[in-house]
């Protein structure tokens, strides 16, 4: 048989449980661990929302804001550089359209 019919090729009962429990292994450890669910629910905090929207609205505040308090808003370094970033980005939009007259 060539690889593509044995592909196709229906398994037994016995096979497709094995298959299943293999397959529910698998996905049961790629499922994030305790420690990140509970970072993800704290960076959706009210206060990290307050912190995110003072970063869209007034980025050098808010980027001074989220830099000075990282540790307490349990942001890590790649969400620290992501939100200076965003904030950089509508700092120069304020710049160029206020100031600049773009």
């Amino acid at each position: 048989m060539s690889k593509a019919s044995k592909k196709r090729q229906k398994l037994t009962q016995e096979e497709l449980k094995a298959e299943n429990k293999k397959l529910r292994n698998e996905i049961a450890q790629g499922y994030i661990n305790k420690e990140d669910s509970e970072r993800i629910v704290q960076m959706l905090s009210t206060q990290n929302l307050i912190a995110y929207a003072i970063v869209l609205f007034l980025p050098p505040v808010g980027i001074w804001y989220i830099w000075t308090r990282r540790e307490k808003l349990h942001l890590n370094d790649s969400s620290v550089y992501l939100w200076t970033f965003v904030g950089c980005v509508i700092l120069y939009q304020y710049i160029r359209h206020f100031v600049l007259g773009g």
